[in-house]
Protein backbone atom coordinates (compact mmCIF):
# COMPACT_ATOMS: atom_id res chain seq x y z
CA UNK A 1 0.00 0.00 0.00
CA UNK A 2 1.36 3.41 -0.93
CA UNK A 3 0.30 7.01 -1.47
CA UNK A 4 1.02 8.91 -4.66
CA UNK A 5 0.75 12.65 -5.13
CA UNK A 6 2.05 15.50 -7.25
CA UNK A 7 1.43 19.02 -8.46
CA UNK A 8 -0.62 18.09 -11.52
CA UNK A 9 -2.09 14.98 -13.15
CA UNK A 10 -3.79 14.21 -16.44
CA UNK A 11 -5.38 10.83 -17.12
CA UNK A 12 -6.67 11.49 -20.62
CA UNK A 13 -10.05 10.26 -21.72
CA UNK A 14 -9.42 8.15 -24.81
CA UNK A 15 -12.19 9.78 -26.87
CA UNK A 16 -10.77 13.34 -26.66
CA UNK A 17 -8.96 14.74 -29.71
CA UNK A 18 -7.96 18.41 -30.13
CA UNK A 19 -8.11 19.03 -26.38
CA UNK A 20 -7.55 16.65 -23.48
CA UNK A 21 -9.91 16.11 -20.57
CA UNK A 22 -8.96 14.03 -17.56
CA UNK A 23 -10.57 11.28 -15.55
CA UNK A 24 -10.84 12.11 -11.85
CA UNK A 25 -8.47 9.26 -10.95
CA UNK A 26 -6.06 6.98 -12.80
CA UNK A 27 -7.41 3.87 -14.55
CA UNK A 28 -6.05 0.50 -13.48
CA UNK A 29 -3.72 0.49 -16.52
CA UNK A 30 -2.20 3.81 -15.41
CA UNK A 31 -1.65 2.48 -11.88
CA UNK A 32 0.13 -0.55 -13.38
CA UNK A 33 2.28 1.79 -15.48
CA UNK A 34 3.18 3.76 -12.36
CA UNK A 35 4.29 0.59 -10.56
CA UNK A 36 6.04 -0.59 -13.72
CA UNK A 37 8.17 2.58 -13.68
CA UNK A 38 9.15 1.91 -10.07
CA UNK A 39 10.09 -1.68 -10.95
CA UNK A 40 11.86 -0.80 -14.19
CA UNK A 41 9.59 -2.81 -16.50
CA UNK A 42 10.03 -2.16 -20.23
CA UNK A 43 8.20 -2.85 -23.48
CA UNK A 44 9.67 -3.79 -26.84
CA UNK A 45 8.19 -0.71 -28.53
CA UNK A 46 6.34 2.46 -27.53
CA UNK A 47 3.14 0.93 -28.95
CA UNK A 48 3.37 -2.13 -26.74
CA UNK A 49 1.86 -2.76 -23.30
CA UNK A 50 3.52 -6.05 -22.42
CA UNK A 51 4.37 -4.71 -18.94
CA UNK A 52 0.71 -5.12 -17.97
CA UNK A 53 1.08 -8.92 -18.02
CA UNK A 54 3.17 -8.69 -14.84
CA UNK A 55 0.07 -7.36 -13.05
CA UNK A 56 -2.54 -9.77 -14.40
CA UNK A 57 -2.66 -11.60 -11.06
CA UNK A 58 -2.68 -8.40 -8.97
CA UNK A 59 -5.80 -6.89 -7.43
CA UNK A 60 -5.79 -3.09 -7.17
CA UNK A 61 -7.94 -0.61 -5.26
CA UNK A 62 -7.68 3.19 -5.24
CA UNK A 63 -8.79 5.89 -2.83
CA UNK A 64 -8.94 9.66 -3.31
CA UNK A 65 -7.02 11.41 -0.54
CA UNK A 66 -8.01 14.92 -1.65
CA UNK A 67 -11.05 16.42 -3.36
CA UNK A 68 -10.73 16.54 -7.15
CA UNK A 69 -9.98 20.06 -8.35
CA UNK A 70 -9.35 20.75 -12.03
CA UNK A 71 -8.04 23.63 -14.10
CA UNK A 72 -7.17 24.19 -17.76
CA UNK A 73 -3.67 24.86 -19.06
CA UNK A 74 -2.53 25.86 -22.53
CA UNK A 75 0.53 23.78 -23.43
CA UNK A 76 2.77 24.50 -26.43
CA UNK A 77 3.95 21.54 -28.48
CA UNK A 78 6.68 21.67 -31.12
CA UNK A 79 6.67 19.18 -34.02
CA UNK A 80 10.20 18.77 -35.38
CA UNK A 81 10.07 15.53 -37.41
CA UNK A 82 9.53 17.38 -40.70
CA UNK A 83 12.59 19.56 -40.14
CA UNK A 84 10.43 22.60 -39.47
CA UNK A 85 9.33 23.81 -36.06
CA UNK A 86 5.54 23.65 -36.22
CA UNK A 87 4.12 24.97 -32.97
CA UNK A 88 0.68 24.01 -31.69
CA UNK A 89 -1.03 24.99 -28.47
CA UNK A 90 -3.27 22.33 -26.90
CA UNK A 91 -5.70 23.00 -24.07
CA UNK A 92 -5.31 20.45 -21.29
CA UNK A 93 -7.70 19.83 -18.40
CA UNK A 94 -5.51 18.83 -15.45
CA UNK A 95 -6.06 17.82 -11.84
CA UNK A 96 -4.45 20.17 -9.32
CA UNK A 97 -2.59 18.70 -6.34
CA UNK A 98 -3.76 15.11 -6.92
CA UNK A 99 -3.33 12.57 -4.12
CA UNK A 100 -4.33 8.91 -4.12
CA UNK A 101 -3.83 5.82 -1.99
CA UNK A 102 -3.09 2.62 -3.91
CA UNK A 103 -3.82 -0.82 -2.46
CA UNK A 104 -2.17 -3.80 -4.18
CA UNK A 105 -2.57 -7.48 -3.42
CA UNK A 106 0.38 -9.88 -3.54
CA UNK A 107 1.59 -10.76 -7.05
CA UNK A 108 4.80 -12.02 -8.67
CA UNK A 109 6.76 -8.76 -8.20
CA UNK A 110 5.20 -7.75 -4.87
CA UNK A 111 8.39 -8.12 -2.81
CA UNK A 112 10.43 -6.07 -5.29
CA UNK A 113 7.80 -3.34 -5.35
CA UNK A 114 7.65 -3.27 -1.56
CA UNK A 115 11.45 -2.97 -1.33
CA UNK A 116 11.52 0.01 -3.70
CA UNK A 117 8.68 1.75 -1.86
CA UNK A 118 10.25 1.19 1.56
CA UNK A 119 13.56 2.62 0.35
CA UNK A 120 11.98 5.45 -1.70
CA UNK A 121 13.73 4.24 -4.86
CA UNK A 122 12.56 3.64 -8.42
CA UNK A 123 14.19 2.55 -11.68
CA UNK A 124 12.36 5.02 -13.92
CA UNK A 125 10.73 8.32 -12.98
CA UNK A 126 7.05 7.79 -12.10
CA UNK A 127 4.55 10.34 -13.39
CA UNK A 128 0.83 11.03 -13.28
CA UNK A 129 -0.36 10.57 -16.84
CA UNK A 130 2.08 12.98 -18.52
CA UNK A 131 5.88 12.78 -18.45
CA UNK A 132 6.19 16.36 -17.13
CA UNK A 133 3.84 15.64 -14.20
CA UNK A 134 6.24 13.92 -11.83
CA UNK A 135 4.79 11.78 -9.05
CA UNK A 136 6.00 11.39 -5.48
CA UNK A 137 5.40 8.02 -3.80
CA UNK A 138 5.19 7.32 -0.07
CA UNK A 139 5.12 3.83 1.44
CA UNK A 140 2.19 3.26 3.81
CA UNK A 141 2.69 -0.34 4.86
CA UNK A 142 1.63 -3.94 4.42
CA UNK A 143 -1.72 -4.74 6.02
CA UNK A 144 -4.04 -7.71 6.22
CA UNK A 145 -7.42 -7.51 4.51
CA UNK A 146 -10.57 -8.98 6.02
CA UNK A 147 -13.71 -9.51 3.98
CA UNK A 148 -16.70 -7.76 5.56
CA UNK A 149 -20.39 -7.72 4.61
CA UNK A 150 -22.43 -4.72 3.52
CA UNK A 151 -23.50 -2.21 4.69
CA UNK A 152 -20.09 -0.55 5.02
CA UNK A 153 -18.52 2.87 4.54
CA UNK A 154 -16.26 2.29 1.51
CA UNK A 155 -13.31 4.65 1.05
CA UNK A 156 -12.11 3.45 -2.37
CA UNK A 157 -13.61 3.90 -5.82
CA UNK A 158 -16.38 1.33 -6.29
CA UNK A 159 -16.73 -0.81 -9.39
CA UNK A 160 -20.30 -0.70 -10.66
CA UNK A 161 -21.90 -4.14 -10.49
CA UNK A 162 -25.54 -5.07 -10.90
CA UNK A 163 -27.20 -4.75 -7.50
CA UNK A 164 -24.91 -2.02 -6.15
CA UNK A 165 -26.79 0.28 -3.78
CA UNK A 166 -25.29 3.41 -2.17
CA UNK A 167 -27.00 5.41 0.57
CA UNK A 168 -27.81 8.93 -0.68
CA UNK A 169 -26.59 11.64 1.68
CA UNK A 170 -26.65 15.41 1.65
CA UNK A 171 -23.68 17.19 0.03
CA UNK A 172 -22.33 14.09 -1.69
CA UNK A 173 -21.00 14.61 -5.23
CA UNK A 174 -20.95 11.15 -6.77
CA UNK A 175 -19.21 10.81 -10.13
CA UNK A 176 -19.43 7.85 -12.46
CA UNK A 177 -16.41 7.11 -14.66
CA UNK A 178 -16.17 4.50 -17.44
CA UNK A 179 -12.61 3.61 -18.40
CA UNK A 180 -10.35 0.90 -19.78
CA UNK A 181 -9.77 -1.91 -17.29
CA UNK A 182 -7.20 -3.88 -19.26
CA UNK A 183 -5.35 -3.97 -22.59
CA UNK A 184 -3.61 -6.60 -24.68
CA UNK A 185 0.09 -6.43 -25.58
CA UNK A 186 -0.64 -4.10 -28.54
CA UNK A 187 -2.42 -1.51 -26.34
CA UNK A 188 -5.86 -2.52 -27.59
CA UNK A 189 -8.54 -2.35 -24.86
CA UNK A 190 -9.87 -5.77 -23.91
CA UNK A 191 -12.18 -4.79 -21.06
CA UNK A 192 -13.94 -1.69 -19.71
CA UNK A 193 -15.38 -0.97 -16.27
CA UNK A 194 -17.50 1.74 -14.66
CA UNK A 195 -16.72 3.16 -11.21
CA UNK A 196 -18.42 5.37 -8.66
CA UNK A 197 -16.44 7.84 -6.58
CA UNK A 198 -17.24 10.79 -4.31
CA UNK A 199 -15.50 13.82 -5.81
CA UNK A 200 -14.68 15.38 -2.42
CA UNK A 201 -12.89 12.22 -1.23
CA UNK A 202 -15.69 11.19 1.14
CA UNK A 203 -16.48 7.55 1.90
CA UNK A 204 -19.71 6.17 0.42
CA UNK A 205 -22.03 4.03 2.51
CA UNK A 206 -22.64 0.91 0.46
CA UNK A 207 -25.92 -0.77 1.40
CA UNK A 208 -25.58 -3.69 -1.00
CA UNK A 209 -22.68 -4.90 -3.11
CA UNK A 210 -22.55 -8.13 -5.13
CA UNK A 211 -18.74 -8.06 -5.10
CA UNK A 212 -16.43 -8.22 -2.10
CA UNK A 213 -15.69 -5.47 0.42
CA UNK A 214 -12.49 -5.63 2.48
CA UNK A 215 -11.48 -3.86 5.67
CA UNK A 216 -7.80 -2.88 5.89
CA UNK A 217 -6.77 -4.08 9.34
CA UNK A 218 -5.02 -1.38 11.37
CA UNK A 219 -6.27 1.50 9.23
CA UNK A 220 -10.04 1.12 9.52
CA UNK A 221 -10.54 1.68 5.80
CA UNK A 222 -12.83 -0.39 3.58
CA UNK A 223 -12.04 -0.93 -0.10
CA UNK A 224 -13.28 -2.71 -3.21
CA UNK A 225 -11.02 -3.99 -5.98
CA UNK A 226 -11.06 -2.11 -9.28
CA UNK A 227 -10.75 -5.40 -11.20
Amino acid sequence: MFDVFGRYALFRRSYTTTSSTSYDFPPRTAVCGLMGAVLGLTNKTSDSSEHLRHFDSAHIALRLLKPVRKTCLGVNYVETKTGKENRTQILLEVIKDPAYRIYVSEFELFEQLQKHLRNSTCVYTPYLGQAQMIATLRFVGVHELKEVPAPQKVHSVIKQLEGLKVKPEENLVIVRETMVLNMDNERRPTEYATYWVEKNAKALEVLNYPGKIYRVEGLGECVCWMD
